[in-house]
């Protein structure tokens, strides 16, 4: 089973979205959506951005051994989070 993005009540009569695991793990809870129209327009925008988004990090400088910059689907990202279109 594939992980699902579920739908649930926020405070204040909205919407939030949940991006959970196939284990149940929970991985994300998005922003705050007014509407359900607003929430489902949300998880577009996250399929699209997961599957086309660099990762850009900004996160201090952990250990030697880390890796300095990230693979993905447009090239690579370093430290400085330039995008390095891969040739």
């Amino acid at each position: 089973m594939a992980g699902y993005f579920k739908l649930v009540d926020a405070h204040d009569d909205g919407f939030r979205v949940k991006l959970t695991a196939p284990d149940g793990t929970l991985v994300a809870v998005s922003t705050y959506y007014a509407s359900k129209a607003e929430a489902i327009a949300g998880i577009e925008l996250i399929r699209e951005i997961a599957g086309t988004g660099p990762v850009v990090d900004h996160s201090r400088i952990g250990s030697p051994d880390q890796e300095d910059v990230f693979a993905g689907p447009q090239g690579t990202v370093g430290r400085d989070g330039a995008l390095h279109r891969d040739a």
